[in-house]
Parts: C-alpha cells; structure tokens; sequence
C-alpha cells in the first residue's frame, strides 16, 4: 500500500469532467446555436452564409471548448490511474490507456481549431474549402473514436480484471462503458450519409453518442470521488500518517536540515 495518498488532487481533476461537459454544452447550444448544427446536406454556399451570420459565436464557441476538451486528459487521468494495480509490474491495460486519451484529447482539440478556421475564412474564400473544412471538424468529433474505444475497452477490463483489494469501481461501469463501446461503434457509417438521422447532425449519428457521453461522464466521476473516499478511509485505518499532506512532508525536509 502506497503511503502517500493525496485526495485533493483527485478529486480537482474529478471536477474536471463537470467543467468538460459543462464548457461542451455551453459552447454547443448557446455560442454556436448548434440547435441543431448544419446539415451535411446543406449546399456549400449555404453553409458558408450560415458560417457567416453566426461567426462570433462560432468562434467564441471553439474558444470554449477548446478549453473544455484539453480538461479531458486530467479528468481521464484521474480515472485510469485506479486500474494501475491491475496489471502490477507488467501494466499493458494501463499503458494503453494513457496513449488512447492522449489521442482522444488531441483529436477533441482538433475539433474546434478546425471548426474555427472554417469560421475564421468563411465568406472570403472558396465555400467548397469551407464545407470541407467543416466537414471535417466534425469528421474529427464524430467518426474518430477508435482511439476513445481502445481508451474505454482497456478501462473497462481494468475495473474487470481488478485484484479484490484494489476493486474501487463497481464492475457494473465497467459493462457500462463496455456498452458505450459498442454504441460508438455505429458512428462510423457518417461517411456514408448526408441526410437522415444516421449524419453527422442527426439524432444516431451525433445526438445519441453525445448523450451517452456525457452521461457517462458524469458517472464515472461520480464513482472516481466515491473510490478517493474508500482510498482515504483505507489510508486512516492502516495507517494515521496515510493520508499525504505536502505541508506536513515540507515540515519533515526542514527538519532535517542541519543547523549551523
């Protein structure tokens, strides 16, 4: 059992899930009036019009959730780090994990630099370049989720897999984000579609998954400061001094130091 536990970060980056949805859903409806977004069976010089009228909020929108999506890697963090112990000196599971968020911030980060350079020429330049542009950014939050699927499937068998003692995730969010999984998987027939429910702007396509999410997300977070709760009671019953506190470790460096 590790001697130094500090629950105030954990639970700082456990917020961070709450801002990320929050920032999301702030920047989607409001700022980008994405109720609901263009269609991808809009003609370009249509798109562009739109892109046009709606260019500060669409630019104020990426602001916002650019900021939002970078939160998604501490937040991921604080969640994989309590499957660390699943795999001991060998941590495969845990290893992928890191690497699948990493590529999940980079590409939710995309997202909205791509969304803003649509935004930031429409109306001077070519409307094909801007419908392409735009399309793309969405290509990126929608169709991009094979990094997220090997993120939530090596999470999952690290709650699965889990040694008892370790065990701070109940196993039913682990069928849970195995579930999310396989709803992700059907976001990948976008490309096939411009109009209907399975496009990029439509209910399966986008809306579904986007509920789903957040849902998990808010989940997830809750069950991440329910494990710091158990690590703390854990750190106190095995030990008084369990529980780190960077003040108390200065104090003990200091007193070291010798005088004179």
């Amino acid at each position: 059992m590790e001697k130094r536990f500090a629950p105030q970060a954990h639970r700082l980056y456990l917020w961070m899930g709450v801002v990320l949805i929050v920032t999301y859903l702030i920047g989607f409806f409001p700022m980008a009036e994405f109720l609901p977004p263009p269609s991808p069976g809009w003609s370009a010089e249509r798109l562009s019009t739109w892109l046009v009228e709606h260019r500060l909020g669409t630019q104020l929108a990426c602001v916002t959730m650019i900021l939002g999506a970078t939160l998604c890697g501490p937040w991921g963090a604080a969640l994989t780090i309590w499957t660390r112990r699943t795999e001991s000196r060998f941590p495969l599971l845990h290893t992928t994990q890191v690497i699948s968020l990493g590529c999940g911030v980079c590409l939710i980060v995309l997202v909205n630099i791509v969304w803003a350079a649509a935004a930031f020429r429409a109306g001077e330049t070519s409307p094909q370049v801007t419908q392409a542009l735009w399309d793309m950014g969405w290509f990126l939050f929608i169709f991009a989720v094979p990094p997220f699927i090997a993120w939530f499937v090596s999470l999952a068998l690290g709650i699965l897999w889990n040694p008892p003692e370790h065990q701070h995730f109940p196993r039913w969010s682990a069928y849970l984000t195995l579930a999310l999984c396989l709803n992700w998987v059907t976001d990948v027939v976008i490309i096939f579609f411009k109009g209907g429910q399975w496009t990029y702007s439509g209910f399966t396509g986008m809306w579904l998954i986007f509920g789903t999410f957040s849902l998990w997300v808010y989940v997830m977070t809750y069950l991440g400061f329910k494990a710091v709760a158990r690590q703390e009671r854990i750190c106190r019953q095995e030990n008084a001094d369990g529980v780190y506190h960077a003040a108390a470790e200065e104090t003990h460096h200091t007193a070291r130091i010798p005088v004179g």
